[in-house]
């Protein structure tokens, strides 16, 4: 670092200018790599640096200037809140760039395309039998200055907010539409949820400030979802849209914004559609595809995956956010959801699924009116051999059974038979096959604890769900089978009582996991600790023998735990 700093203060002529702005970057790579701690004074010392470098700058073509704008974002991440002083010396010109217009010329003739062809930094796009030069270069500045600016509002949050409404209104929403370049659309979406968190942490979540902004953002980001040309970019605006709608998190949508998201929806179902059915027709028709043919076809295969993927994510939370009240308008969608459920394509057979699973969990009673779009889907995709599949019915099979009332009690207790062919398949422990097992451990659980009504042989059968644990990998779902498990010890049941070393070590298995964390591993230990002490236990078992058979890294969690 002396050395950075001594050259960075001495050799200001010209021609060093694009070695003082590698030392730039040297030294904010250090500073960014050892942290303020480590680096101490020198912290402030290299931003004052920064400061008079930045302000020493005349010329356009400085190379230094661009370099300024990355090693700003890192000193941001080093100095965090202790930035906020140097943001009105970085902010005015990054927001320059940041809203920079794109630079076309309209090539009259071959001359000029000609000569465009050999310039730097330009891009030729034929449009309408002319050809129109963009000045990419501009457009790449634009696109890593929002990138600078989701660093700051992520990074400074509340204090960033003198900056937030400006932005808003000349860079980022704009920029969602900004068809010149898809990074720039992109990193605006990726800006747009920072930005209004940045402005919440300052205002609160139920000012008018926030209400105002929210109300101008909805609209362009709806109105962009139903624009957007590139499906992987429309995938990074449904982003956008369920990360902000995220944000602000209290009645975030009105009758008017979900009847418009479902419109767009519908409209980006059916195009996938028309893709999807293209695809299968022409691997129909053609009997060999060229490697390249094959490559292309295989990514525009995954950008639709990541689209659906999105969307799921995009409902889950407005469901999560608005309960039932978006019932009237999602039941518009229902013929996709049981179109895509029987489909031979696996992505829709999910898509369809975790949809029927955010309606059965955060809709509450009001689910069982789908029930017969649900029934039959959610038991077929337990018996679905992609792993995928089949953890997300058992995950729709708990939710029903704990969120869902007692109107699906005969539903629920009908599945818990297929619940065990789940976990007793012969990959049921193999890779990703682990979480759907996993899930349906949690499901039945969920079965016993919350809608058991009609379970024949209940006894038995909470008898063989211990034999299903224990859960080490899913964390969303452990609390359930965990939870239950404690209510059994604190219930002195006899399927616990006659087992405890079995019961103890699937405990210990799931704290070692960190699968059980917080109040439901508070909880766990807890039970743990009462089934060996309880007379009946104490009577039959030396606990030392059953702390003997745990591995070394089990024991040393146990007795983090257990003192």
């Amino acid at each position: 670092m002396p050395l950075l700093f001594n050259f960075l203060r001495e050799e200001s002529s010209k021609e060093y200018r694009l070695l003082r702005a590698k030392a730039m970057e040297c030294a904010t790579l250090i500073a960014l790599a050892v942290g303020k701690t480590r680096l101490g004074p020198d912290a402030y010392s290299l931003s004052q640096l920064l400061a008079s470098i930045q302000q020493s700058i005349t010329d356009n073509d400085d190379p230094q200037s661009q370099y300024l704008m990355h090693c700003w974002g890192r000193m941001c991440r080093v100095l965090q809140l202790e930035f906020v002083p140097y943001l009105t010396g970085v902010m005015p010109p990054l927001m320059q760039i940041a809203g920079a217009s794109a630079d076309i010329q309209l090539l009259e003739d071959e001359e000029q395309v000609a000569q465009m062809e050999q310039a730097e930094g330009w891009e030729l796009v034929p449009m309408k039998g002319r050809v129109v030069g963009i000045r990419t270069s501009t457009l790449e500045d634009k696109h890593m200055a929002i990138e600078l600016i989701i660093v700051y509002a992520q990074v400074l949050e509340a204090t960033f907010e003198p900056y937030v409404m400006e932005i808003m209104d000349k860079i980022t929403l704009p920029g969602l539409a900004f068809f010149f370049h898809d990074g720039v659309r992109v990193a605006s979406g990726k800006a747009v949820p920072q930005l209004l968190n940045a402005y919440k942490k300052a205002h609160g979540q139920t000012s008018p400030q926030l209400g105002a902004l929210w109300r101008k953002t909805i609209e362009k980001v709806l109105e962009v979802l139903s624009t957007e040309p590139g499906v992987d970019t429309l995938a990074e605006l449904y982003q956008c849209f369920y990360q902000s709608v995220d944000v602000i998190a209290k009645d975030p949508l009105t009758n008017e914004d979900m009847a418009a998201f479902v419109e767009v929806s519908r409209a980006t179902l059916e195009d996938y559609q028309m893709r999807f059915n293209a695809r299968q027709e022409e691997r129909n028709e053609t009997d060999e595809e060229g490697e390249e043919d094959v490559v292309e076809t295989q990514y525009a295969i995954e950008d639709d995956q990541h689209l659906l993927s999105d969307m799921n994510k995009a409902f889950h939370t407005v469901f999560k956010h608005t309960s039932s009240s978006f019932l009237p308008y999602w039941q518009r969608l229902l013929p996709f959801c049981d179109g895509f459920v029987t489909s031979a394509e696996p992505t829709q057979r999910q898509w369809s699924l975790c949809v029927m699973d955010d309606v059965l969990e955060f809709c509450g009673p009001e689910s069982w009116n789908y029930s017969s779009h649900f029934m039959q889907p959610l038991m077929d995709g337990m018996r679905d051999d992609i792993p995928g599949n089949r953890q997300a019915a058992c995950y729709g099979v708990g939710v029903a059974a704990h969120k869902g009332g007692p109107a699906w009690a005969d539903f629920v207790a009908a599945s818990v038979p297929m619940l065990f062919q789940v976990i007793q398949r012969a990959d049921a422990r193999v890779d990703d096959h682990v979480f759907a097992t996993e899930n349906a451990c949690a499901a039945i659980a969920r079965v016993l604890a919350f809608n058991s009504a009609k379970v024949s042989e209940l006894d038995r059968v909470v008898e063989l769900w211990i034999d299903t644990l224990p859960i080490v990998n899913d964390t969303e779902v452990a609390i359930y089978a965990y939870s239950f498990l404690a209510r059994l010890i604190e219930q002195n049941n006899p399927a616990v009582l006659s087992q405890p070393a079995k019961v103890f070590g699937y405990i210990a298995e799931a704290l070692k996991a960190e699968t059980l964390q917080g109040q439901a591993a508070t909880r766990s230990v807890a039970a743990a600790k009462q089934l060996l002490s309880h007379p009946s236990v104490v009577a039959t078992t030396d606990p030392s023998l059953i702390l003997q058979s745990l591995d070394p890294d089990t024991m040393s969690v146990v007795r983090e735990y257990f003192g």
